[in-house]
């Protein structure tokens, strides 16, 4: 996976996380599900690419993640087309202004 450590990991995705609430409103639409918010997809999305994983492979990792899940508010966690339709949805330019940023906050090359 990656030399980082949980804690880590768990520092970055609420980094995003919080980037995201500054950045994006909660529900994209006011018909959503609001299953989950857009700073949880987001945030998730961010340790995704972090780590180098698919969408498959962080939506398992994160389900081994109860403190992360809690910490960001996810009451379950989203099957991996959520993550790739919310992805898909904002496109890659938003998306790696948002990494960018978070990154940017850490010692991270």
């Amino acid at each position: 996976m990656s030399d980082l450590g949980e804690n880590e990991l768990i520092k970055f995705t609420i980094v995003a996380f919080e980037a995201a609430e500054n950045t994006l409103p909660a529900c994209s639409c006011e018909y959503s599900k609001r299953m989950y918010t857009q700073h949880q997809l987001m945030a998730l999305l961010c340790l995704m690419k972090r780590l180098r994983l698919k969408y498959r492979e962080i939506t398992a990792i994160v389900e081994l993640m109860p403190k992360l899940q809690e910490l960001i508010g996810l009451k379950n966690v989203s099957h991996f087309t959520t993550l790739q339709k919310f992805f898909k949805r904002f496109g890659s330019h938003f998306f790696d202004e948002m990494l960018e940023f978070t990154v940017g906050l850490f010692d991270i090359k």
